[in-house]
């Protein structure tokens, strides 16, 4: 599994977007910092990015423990 750092470095490259742990957008979040208004966001597995949002309301907390990172994408 790649660590924080070489996904942001990946992401950095490409000049796209921000990496969070889990922990640290669902932090953002309740806070108010990241909305639905602010931008989108995807699930990371560890090695890629995937398609799933992290605003998917089907998704549960358990489901999303299985992501260890989140892309994401201000507007």
């Amino acid at each position: 599994m790649k660590t924080i750092e070489q996904i942001a470095a990946e992401h950095e490259i490409l000049d796209i977007g921000d990496i969070f742990t889990l922990e640290e957008f669902m932090h953002l979040h309740e806070l108010g910092f990241i909305t639905s208004y602010d931008g989108r966001g995807y699930f990371h597995n560890g090695e890629n990015e995937t398609d799933i949002s992290v605003w998917d309301e089907t998704i549960t907390l358990e489901e999303a423990k299985k992501y260890p990172y989140i892309c994401w994408y201000n507007k």
